[in-house]
């Protein structure tokens, strides 16, 4: 009896120190794989947050990346994502074209020839049409922003003849802005602590040559008499005006050309269906030879 006891003991003595110990040695194994997998994952992490800021601050791409911010990122679009999206969606058009090519001819029973000059076509557009979307959005919203400068410098000077301080003003005619409201909330941030370093700011943000006028005002009169601001920004109306009509009467100018493009495209598309009875039959000739 006496046995059975001590052997009870040890028993639990033994179990007492081993079942700690494995417990240890599996939650180590635990902790020690999620740990391995974060690593991993951050690694992964800094190696593309590396690549897209080595892609965003080349000179060679300087263009490409003033004309995202001016495009307000589109979809978060970074110069790495756009030199990407150039290169994968034009192979992921030329796969998807050679797919169906493949499919066309299991369904027939027989294969057709390959259409050589509209997949070189199609490819080709895919490729240019990146770059022809971002610069339609970054010139939209130029205008938008444009607009929204000239309402904005309106609506201080407005502020400014009731006599409020610049600081107020401009928080105030900030406040039914749109496009400019988070640059017009970084400049009031900034602006308790540095002036004229929070307005060179908000010009370099917005990224546009219809801002200069106004930045160029607003580092002018920050500390400036309340008479010298309303001059000052009476002046810079005028200017921004100036630049626009510059703008509107250059559009119309080269309306011409644009015109011409479009009465282009009924007379491009008139020699294709002309030229497409030819190459019907020549595609016959060749697939009657081969």
């Amino acid at each position: 009896m006496i046995s059975w006891i001590i052997l009870i003991a040890f028993t639990i003595g033994i179990a007492l120190i081993v079942v700690p110990q494995a417990l240890s040695v599996k939650f180590k194994r635990r902790l020690r794989v999620p740990s391995t997998k974060t690593k991993r994952k951050q690694l992964l992490q800094d190696m593309y947050a590396s690549a897209v800021a080595k892609e965003q601050n080349r000179k060679s791409n300087y263009k490409i990346a003033r004309k995202l911010k001016t495009a307000g990122y589109p979809f978060g679009m970074q110069v790495f994502h756009y030199q990407m999206l150039r290169l994968v969606l034009p192979v992921a058009i030329a796969i998807l074209l050679l797919f169906l090519y493949t499919v066309k001819n299991s369904m027939n029973g027989y294969s057709a020839p390959f259409p050589f000059l509209p997949f070189i076509a199609v490819v080709l557009g895919a490729y240019f049409v990146p770059p022809l979307m971002l610069s339609m959005i970054a010139r939209r919203r130029r205008e938008v922003i444009a607009e929204e400068i000239v309402k904005f410098s309106h609506r201080l000077i407005v502020c400014i003849t009731d006599k409020i301080p610049l600081y107020y003003a401009v928080r105030r005619a900030g406040r039914t802005c749109k496009i400019l409201k988070p640059y017009v909330d970084d400049l009031l941030i900034d602006w308790m602590d540095n002036p004229r370093a929070a307005i060179n700011n908000f010009g370099e943000q917005i990224g546009i040559n219809e801002v200069l006028p106004l930045t160029n005002t607003l580092l002018a009169s920050w500390n400036a008499p309340q008479e010298k601001i309303l001059n000052l920004f009476d002046a810079q109306v005028r200017n921004i005006d100036t630049m626009r009509d510059f703008q509107v009467k250059k559009k119309i100018e080269a309306s011409p050309l644009r015109v011409t493009f479009v009465i282009m495209i009924p007379f491009a598309v008139a020699g294709i269906l002309c030229m497409l009875p030819w190459y019907i039959s020549f595609q016959e000739v060749i697939r009657q030879v081969f």
